[in-house]
């Protein structure tokens, strides 16, 4: 039986004014507890309110506030100055994809859209000890302007903060999915998957091993820079080319058909996420099951996309660049951070458009 939790009812309440170019302006107000008794009690409310004179289509990025996923949305510092462990998911979405998709928020004027977040889910308090933690949101949405192209708009004001005092438990325990099939022909295992597409996984999972297997080919026979290396990772060094392996090694020993494929993820505009402390689990969402077999931004691409944020495959990888565009710029202007980039992965390995 779980203890008794207490909050105390007094909520703060901070509002950040948005503005463009345009005519699309809005604010997000954020609103939670001044104190809570236990991390369960840690909740924010995000409101976005159009306070413009044209309707607002903001995307909702599983980074943003519009989501519903237990993502990085803020950040939770503590009165010394050190970050919360983040310990929620971390997700494959690509906006132009998630925008064609209908994949977004809209609202016309004067209309707001509001979104509870569960801390608890994504942070964890533990290292970081009780106390008063200054909470931030992040900041930058992903919108559609009157062509209906994908832009960034950063909201700001005078105080982006709430501060909230935290005390008794620091950490919620989050139990894995378990199985509920497993096919003895495919060895891909399953939670609330249908038949369908549990098979189509494991065409995904059989598929992701062959693009693993012949990337690890073709980096071993690498001795000079060639085009699919520089559109990727951009120029090469020896070094660079020692950390790509790595991370390839890992990659190519895993068998992706015995992955666990969760499917009870709703989210349209999102491809799949992981939590990276627990390999050899992949929730799948409604994106993935739009995407091509093979080829850019493939399901079987976005498996090996979801394994490169592992902890345990090697060196963990983020998500500086989405989309092939944003990569291909990312390998151009800073390769180091291009060999620790998901996409950049996926894409080196799709090779769509082939490359030399």
């Amino acid at each position: 039986m779980l203890a008794l939790q207490v909050y105390h009812v007094l909520t703060m309440v901070v509002f950040v004014f948005a503005a463009s170019s345009n005519t699309h302006n809005f604010t997000l107000q954020i609103r939670g507890p001044t104190s809570v008794t236990n991390i369960e009690n840690l909740r924010i409310t995000a409101t976005i309110t159009n306070i413009g004179d044209e309707d607002l289509k903001l995307l909702n990025d599983p980074t943003s506030p519009l989501s519903t996923l237990p993502g990085d949305i803020f950040t939770v510092v503590n009165s010394a100055g050190t970050a919360a462990q983040f310990k929620g998911i971390v997700a494959k979405y690509i906006p132009d994809v998630a925008a064609k998709i209908g994949a977004f928020t809209v609202l016309k004027p004067h209309e707001s859209a509001s979104v509870h977040h569960d801390l608890s889910d994504a942070y964890d308090l533990t290292a970081t000890g009780a106390g008063t933690y200054t909470i931030t949101p992040r900041d930058v949405f992903y919108a559609l302007n009157e062509q209906d192209q994908v832009s960034t708009w950063r909201a700001y004001g005078a105080s982006t903060s709430i501060q909230i005092s935290v005390d008794g438990r620091l950490v919620k325990s989050r139990t894995p999915p378990s199985a509920s099939s497993k096919s003895l022909k495919k060895r891909i295992i399953h939670n609330h998957c249908t038949d369908i597409q549990e098979w189509d996984l494991g065409l995904a999972g059989d598929q992701a091993n062959k693009y693993t297997a012949s990337a690890m080919v073709y980096l071993d026979s690498l001795s000079t820079p060639t085009e699919r290396w520089n559109a990727w990772f951009g120029s090469w060094t020896f070094d660079r080319q020692a950390t790509v392996r790595y991370q390839m090694a890992f990659l190519a020993n895993n068998n992706f058909e015995s992955y666990l494929y969760d499917c009870t993820c709703q989210d349209k505009g999102v491809y799949a996420y992981v939590y990276p402390q627990d390999p050899g689990t992949i929730y799948i969402c409604g994106a993935f099951w739009g995407a091509h077999k093979t080829g850019t931004d493939s399901r079987a691409g976005t498996i090996i996309h979801e394994a490169t944020h592992f902890a345990a495959y090697g060196d963990e990888a983020s998500d500086w660049a989405l989309g092939q565009g944003a990569c291909l710029d990312l390998a151009k202007n800073d390769p180091d951070k291009a060999i620790h980039n998901a996409d950049s992965y996926e894409y080196f390995m799709e090779d769509d458009p082939r490359r030399a």
